[in-house]
């Protein structure tokens, strides 16, 4: 029984992980944020999870998405 219990604690502690970085990406795909420093802690640790800093982006290279498209 203890077992279970502790599989199931473990399991549940992965998927609220994996809900938080869910809500960040999509928070900074919203934002438009991955050039600049991460807006929150949970975006921070998303990244550092995901092995993504900023890698020398240089913002003034970077288009916004409307510029894109002539």
């Amino acid at each position: 029984m203890a077992i279970v219990v502790v599989a199931g604690s473990l399991f549940f502690t992965m998927i609220i992980g994996l809900v938080m970085i869910a809500v960040s990406v999509r928070r900074e795909d919203r934002a438009f944020s991955l050039i600049d420093d991460a807006p929150d802690w949970l975006s921070r640790n998303a990244r550092r999870l995901n092995g993504v800093g900023c890698r020398d982006l240089d913002p003034e290279l970077l288009r916004p998405a409307g510029q894109l498209v002539h």
